[in-house]
């Protein structure tokens, strides 16, 4: 419901929660007219008690979650270990600057033109209005949001608009006097299009002030150290920080890969043995210290523990829904993204609470165990379900190592950056042009602030 609030063009809250309830209503009624039949046929054909009501409840609730860990951790479980090797490399780190400057770049002129062309229809419809038009105060909102565009040049024509071919724009074009629901499917594209924007823009900036930073570290590889600091490192941080780049980093980064991808590889044995417990590193690794100190026990549970958490969390950080879900640095994170990764987090926190329990063997002695032990009752999804489905971990972690998704996307001729072969050599020189440019932009105006 917040997401639907927050997306809405209403103008005022209360039209903003009633589109928003409205959005949700039949889907909610839908799930709990299936929930309660579910229910119904448990009670009377399974004779299900209150406690068993309660576990299917639970059940319920992390039957997505399971499904989403899952997917979650066989991507992560094999793209942690990889990302640290890949970034080893600051040649490679380049390139990916490069690609992400040439796409943002593109996205941005894009998001630009729509703005452009929105603006046109905006300001088309504003001369005409006649001085009783009802939705005046309404109208001035959008104009008001658009003042924001007032003092950037957007250096666009409309040319390349997308938003001139949708049903928005027919409706905008026809219309003389928009009546109230245009002027609410106006408000929301207004909005998302000028927060696009100046995601894409800021987005460009970092990505170019990065490749930036890292041509200068590939410039100076081939110079000897005493060269690189007599141009000007800035002193002993500075040096010490040129030395790790160009010595330290490589070697640093990959010895962690290796460290997490020996991690990754007891994570997912211990998930296909998950059945059978005495092959289990995890499960033996507890059984050693479960009579020792608490201190030891806590200490070989929260490693295994806290590495399957940074999987899940770092690919649930990793996925990109288009323009509905994406997570973006220096807080430039939508809202509604915001709020879709936070409850998907919490979505999956049971889960792997769970499925740890599942794979030390540890029974019903944690407090957690025994609150969850009443999903046990629940045939099929309370027992075999969870027990089994984390074997899939490694099919999924199989299909991320050998790069299945990019292959298929690749197949699909959809454009991906990838570490493991060569990119686009056109795009590549766009992006280094792009860098390039921005740059120069930068010393220019820092050269008239300080002329």
């Amino acid at each position: 419901i917040a997401w639907y609030y927050y997306e809405a063009g209403d103008f005022t809250p209360a039209a903003k929660f009633r589109r928003a309830l409205k959005s949700n209503l039949i889907f909610y009624l839908i799930i709990a007219v299936v929930v309660v039949v579910f229910i119904i046929y448990l009670v009377v054909g399974k004779n299900m008690n209150a406690g068993s009501i309660l576990g299917l409840l639970i059940c319920l609730s992390n039957t997505w979650g399971i499904i989403l860990y899952v997917l979650l951790l066989g991507y992560g479980l094999v793209e942690v270990p990889r990302s640290f090797w890949y970034e080893s490399s600051t040649k490679k780190s380049l390139e990916f600057c490069y690609y992400k400057t040439a796409e943002t770049h593109d996205l941005m002129e894009r998001a630009a033109d729509d703005l452009v062309t929105t603006q046109s229809y905006v300001t088309r419809i504003a001369r005409g209005l006649p001085g009783s038009y009802m939705y005046r105060t309404q109208f001035g909102e959008i104009e008001d949001k658009l003042t924001a565009l007032d003092h950037i040049d957007l250096k666009m024509d409309g040319n390349m608009s997308d938003f001139s071919e949708t049903e928005l724009a027919q409706k905008l074009r026809e219309a003389h006097e928009p009546d109230l629901p245009l002027l609410v499917e106006l408000n929301s594209h207004v909005r998302s299009a000028i927060r696009k924007y100046f995601r894409l823009r800021d987005t460009l900036q970092d990505t170019a002030e990065r490749g930036s930073w890292l041509e200068n570290i590939e410039a100076r590889r081939s110079q000897p150290m005493t060269t690189m600091c007599s141009q000007g490192c800035g002193g002993c941080p500075s040096a010490l920080h040129l030395r790790w780049m160009l010595y330290g980093r490589e070697m640093t980064y990959r010895a962690v890969a290796l460290l997490m991808m020996g991690l990754s590889l007891v994570m997912i044995w211990s998930q296909l043995t998950i059945t059978a417990p005495f092959l289990s590193p995890c499960h033996l690794a507890y059984a050693a210290v479960e009579d020792s100190s608490i201190a030891l026990t806590q200490i070989v549970t929260i490693v295994p523990l806290s590495y399957l958490c940074s999987c899940a969390f770092f690919s649930m950080f990793r996925l990109r829904l288009f323009d509905y879900y994406f997570m973006d640095p220096k807080r430039r994170t939508g809202i509604v993204s915001l709020l879709f990764n936070g409850s998907y987090l919490l979505r999956i926190f049971a889960p792997i609470g769970q499925n740890f329990i599942i794979l030390v063997s540890a029974g019903d002695k944690p407090s957690f165990a025994r609150v969850m032990g009443e999903m046990r009752s629940v045939p099929f999804f309370g027992s075999t379900f969870f027990d089994y489905l984390p074997i899939l971990i490694s099919i999924f972690a199989i299909a991320t190592f050998f790069n299945v998704y990019d292959r298929v996307l690749k197949f699909l001729n959809i454009e991906q950056f990838t570490y493991w072969s060569s990119n686009d050599p056109e795009k590549l020189q766009e992006g280094k042009e792009v860098v390039e440019r921005y740059m120069s932009s930068v010393r220019d105006d820092m050269t008239n602030r300080f002329l």
